[in-house]
């Protein structure tokens, strides 16, 4: 038969348990207590309890003596049989309304809790295993679930099977001594309220009891199980690449980059930005409609009517620029026109309304046919403007422009009457921004399906044509309620917004657009002026990414010099906070000079360097 120390010691090697596995005996009427026993009562002139003295024997080294003369605990003196249980016991009074929402269910609870009979034995004898100086009936070790985990495992090497215990959640002293004495079987405790709050049992303990004449069994199984690779400290399966937060895999990217390992696409640049992350540098583009058109050769209606050849200018124009991201964008007016508004289309200007289809009569609205995406004037054709793009699979990031509820409104209605709407009749306001924002969430519908990226442009959102109080009231809890739309699905919307908009930045951010791209503040008393790219970047505190805001009307007449200053101008600006993506302030002219744009792109490459950046 194994001794005690040989115990403890192979208990220490196999098992590591954080304090003493715990000797446990209970002693007979008649049988000694050891001389070098400390008595609760007596050495501390206090009383204790079960899980109190076994805490102590595993954490000070102490073999103590418990007798009903040194117990508090009337629960632990009634299942070591101490003395005999009374009728408060009996009853289930103990349990209701703290375990158990009834006596009836209480008296259940005590009746399942296993007992020594009254008188059979007269003191609890624990010690540390190693020091014990009696042969004990059983040893108890706290361990963590994995260590408790292996000492099953190990009671099950000849066996086979499974381990059967129970659990009350109370009275565990219970299940440790008497039920492991009682079963002769090991027991997986799961330590109660009372030993956690009186025994400070710790959350991530767990106890293991075993009967003495199995002490000898466990050894050997842990000894096998050991051979057979389950050990403990659990064996760790390291042979895996790991997979590290995004920014650091950046740093691997950059150094590989720099190595000719690996290349940069467009899209890994704008990719690096929303996750407020660093490539190689800045992402940049112009914003871009018609220019593509007029560079291949084709007139603005064309380019706009026209979606397979729109496509393939847009696709020429990306073979010559390169530009980081890429879009289907023709004009602004195409929704207003499936509304029934009709287009005005010019060979210098982006095309515009000349005829609005609630301009004479608001009455109109209520009979105002709900546009179809597939089938209503030229959203088909720009339907297949997007497809068409993302099948070309530029490696860039792509996304589809189209226009916001408020300025459909607006173009539908007539600007300068839809603003005087706005304190002569709101409701109607409101009425009307209802069809059209439920528009948007079909036609936003359609675009998403192609998997293109979604923006809504609202170039007439403006505080240069609306107040900041009128944004709040008739147009941002329709933002806010297209953008959840689209968060619902998973799917980012990004917004333009022309002219002076910083009043609003915190309003817009509020909406929700994971992306705001603004223009150059256009207040016209120099004095006022704003650097709104700063000020976004200060407000947006990284919550929203920022596209701008190179000056878009120099894109037909300026310097190299002028071009190069602007772009430092932003770069200098938002650059070192991330998030941000280098744009022109708004659509560049369709007629803009070619050789200025390959200024603006190399200009951004050059000076948007992030090794520049951070010097």
């Amino acid at each position: 038969m194994i001794d005690a120390k040989t115990a403890d010691k192979e208990l220490q090697f196999y098992i590591r348990p954080q304090t003493f596995p715990v000797a446990i005996r209970m002693l007979r009427p008649g049988e000694p207590i050891p001389d070098k026993a400390k008595r609760p009562a007596r050495d501390f002139k206090k009383l204790s309890m079960n899980c109190q003295v076994i805490d102590m024997a595993r954490r000070y080294g102490w073999m103590i003596a418990l007798t009903r003369d040194d117990h508090i605990c009337s629960l632990g003196i009634t299942a070591l049989g101490f003395d005999k249980p009374t009728h408060i016991y009996t009853s289930g009074t103990l349990c209701e309304g703290m375990y158990t929402e009834t006596k009836e269910a209480g008296q259940r609870s005590e009746a399942a809790v296993d007992k020594f009979a009254p008188g059979e034995y007269y003191c609890l004898l624990v010690s540390p295993l190693d020091r014990a100086p009696f042969e004990p009936h059983v040893v108890c070790i706290y361990a963590s679930p994995a260590q408790v985990m292996r000492l099953t495992q190990a009671a099950l090497w000849k066996r086979g099977g499974k381990l059967t215990s129970s659990f009350g959640g109370r009275i565990d002293c219970s299940e440790i001594i008497v039920t492991a004495m009682k079963s002769d079987a090991p027991q997986v405790i799961l330590p109660c309220s009372g030993d956690r709050i009186f025994g400070q049992t710790q959350d991530h303990e767990m106890a293991f009891s075993i009967p003495w004449n199995h002490m000898e069994e466990i050894i050997e199984g842990l000894r096998g199980t050991h051979a057979g690779g389950i050990r403990y400290p659990i064996t760790q399966f390291m042979e895996y690449e790991a997979k590290l937060p995004p920014k650091y895999m950046e740093v691997n990217k950059l150094w590989d980059v720099e190595r000719g390992r690996a290349t940069y696409t467009n899209r890994d640049r704008v990719v690096a930005a929303y996750k407020r992350s660093f490539a190689d540098r800045v992402p940049v583009y112009p914003i871009v409609a018609s220019f593509a058109g007029t560079l291949d050769g084709l007139s603005i209606e064309e380019y706009c009517t026209d979606p397979r050849k729109a496509i393939k200018a847009m696709m020429n124009y990306y073979a010559r620029y390169e530009p980081d991201v890429v879009l289907a964008y023709n004009d602004l007016a195409k929704e207003a026109e499936a509304f029934g508004c009709k287009v005005k289309y010019s060979d210098y200007v982006v095309p515009s309304i000349e005829g609005h289809v609630l301009g004479e009569d608001k009455k109109k609205l209520a009979h105002l046919p709900m546009p179809d995406p597939y089938r209503t004037a030229r959203l088909p054709g720009f339907l297949e403007q997007c497809e068409a793009l993302m099948q070309a699979a530029p490696p860039a990031a792509t996304g589809a422009v189209a226009v916001g509820p408020w300025t459909i409104a607006m173009l539908i209605r007539n600007p300068e009457v839809m603003l005087l709407d706005t304190f002569e009749d709101p409701q109607f306001i409101h009425d009307l921004m209802r069809v059209t924002t439920d528009f948007c969430k079909t036609w936003g519908d359609a675009i998403v399906k192609t998997r293109i990226g979604l923006s809504f442009s609202e170039p007439t959102a403006s505080i240069s044509l609306v107040s900041p109080d009128n944004y709040r009231e008739f147009i941002a809890p329709y933002h806010k309620e297209l953008v959840d739309h689209f968060k619902a699905k998973k799917v980012g919307v990004t917004t333009h917004i022309c002219g002076t908009t910083y009043p609003i930045f915190e309003d817009v951010i509020a909406c929700g657009f994971s992306t705001f791209s603004f223009d150059l503040d256009q207040q016209a008393d120099p004095k006022l002026h704003v650097d709104q790219l700063a000020r976004f970047v200060e407000v947006a505190k990284g919550r929203a990414v920022g596209i701008g805001n190179v000056d878009a009307t120099k894109f037909e007449k300026a310097t190299k010099q002028e071009i190069e200053a602007d772009v430092r101008r932003c770069v200098d600006t938002a650059a070192r906070h991330s998030g941000f993506i280098l744009s022109t302030s708004c659509e560049i002219p369709p007629r803009s000079d070619p050789e200025i744009v390959r200024w603006f792109m190399d200009a951004a490459r050059d000076y948007g360097r992030y090794e520049r950046v951070f010097g």
